[in-house]
């Protein structure tokens, strides 16, 4: 699937991470950039942001694009159910474009996003 056969991609970002208990609530598609805001309920669970659900994000970005998806920046911000902040993370789009042309493994790719994660105190 391509973004642009997609009548509204946000609504196509929140109804796959629905899904997955992850809950936006706020989109910006800002061109070269994904800002978003999601609730966790696992991170409400265990006041961490968890790995495995960032991983789910950023799948959920790389299936709705071409298999020729060079990337865009993505920036997320976590909170809990409450609406409190737990905190950011992020990927460059060259660590998309790396990945996609098999130039950066996927634990390499995981690990840069994961080294991105800042936490709320």
């Amino acid at each position: 699937m391509r973004k642009e056969d997609i009548d509204d991609f946000e609504f196509q970002v929140e109804s796959r991470l629905t899904s997955h208990g992850v809950y936006v609530t706020d989109f910006a598609d800002e061109g070269d950039t994904y800002r978003l805001t999601y609730e966790s309920i696992s991170a409400d669970e265990a006041a961490v942001i968890p790995h495995r659900e960032i991983g789910r994000v950023i799948n959920v970005f790389r299936d709705l694009h071409a298999d020729d998806w060079s990337g865009v920046d993505i920036e997320a911000t976590v909170t809990d159910l409450e609406d409190t902040e737990l905190g950011e993370w992020s990927v460059d789009s060259e660590w998309i474009d790396d990945l996609e042309n098999g130039d950066l493994s996927e634990t390499a790719f995981s690990q840069r996003v994961l080294e991105t994660i800042t936490v709320r105190s």
